[in-house]
């Protein structure tokens, strides 16, 4: 037989809804060790009180809890917001890589906003509204995806986070709270993009300055 502690870590590890309600301290023990019961029972093939349940959900949350970050923990630098973006999609192809370098060159001589990410299959480009019909004449083929009125939130944070667990998981965390959509993620070494639908802007924005410290002075805007 199994013990109603292992059962539940099983139980809890392969529920991502239960994980979070464990980590931000969500539940009324009593009534999930209730909901739980039978499932307890079956797994650990023996009789379970819900006492005995609620008793063992208690010392696991508070171990949990206990391992969470929190997100006054961090600091931000600055959060920088340009909208009036659109971001295009592409399968990858051989000629596709130049055709976007020119335009790439041509924005960064104009100090203007891009972004050019890429996987194994897919190449996404980033840039202001008003590139989006010299993409659509020089690029051969039609694009997989393509979004306009993109909004562009960059988050700053210092170096000594990198090596922190916890940092990134907070920031996607408040924004998935939200219901926001991440149209398009890119990072650097001290830096996440998250590209949104302009509608949002406000939200994320709002969300961010009242989740974490963002540091007086710094260059963030609206």
């Amino acid at each position: 037989m199994i013990s109603i502690s292992t059962v539940l870590q099983d139980i809890i590890k392969g529920n991502p809804f239960l994980e979070f309600g464990f980590h931000h301290g969500l539940f009324n023990l009593t009534q999930l060790a209730r909901y739980l019961q039978p499932l307890v029972e079956s797994r650990a093939r023996k009789e379970a009180q819900v006492t005995a349940i609620t008793m063992n959900l208690s010392r696991l949350q508070s171990r949990i809890k206990s391992d969470t970050p929190k997100p006054e923990r961090f600091v931000i630098d600055a959060v920088n917001i340009n909208s009036g973006l659109c971001a295009v999609t592409y399968r990858k192809a051989p000629d596709l890589h130049g055709i976007l370098n020119r335009l790439y060159s041509r924005v960064h001589e104009e100090s203007g906003f891009c972004s050019l990410s890429q996987g194994m299959h897919e190449i996404t480009m980033v840039v202001e509204n008003r590139h989006r019909g010299w993409l659509d004449d020089n690029c051969r083929q039609k694009p997989i995806a393509a979004y306009d009125h993109v909004a562009a939130v960059t988050v700053q944070f210092a170096k000594s986070y990198v090596d922190v667990p916890g940092m990134l998981y907070m920031l996607l965390q408040r924004v998935t709270l939200q219901n926001i959509n991440l149209i398009e993620i890119a990072s650097t070494y001290t830096e996440i993009m998250m590209f949104i639908d302009e509608a949002d802007t406000r939200t994320i924005f709002d969300t961010l300055f009242q989740s974490f410290l963002v540091k007086s002075g710094s260059d963030s805007h609206f």
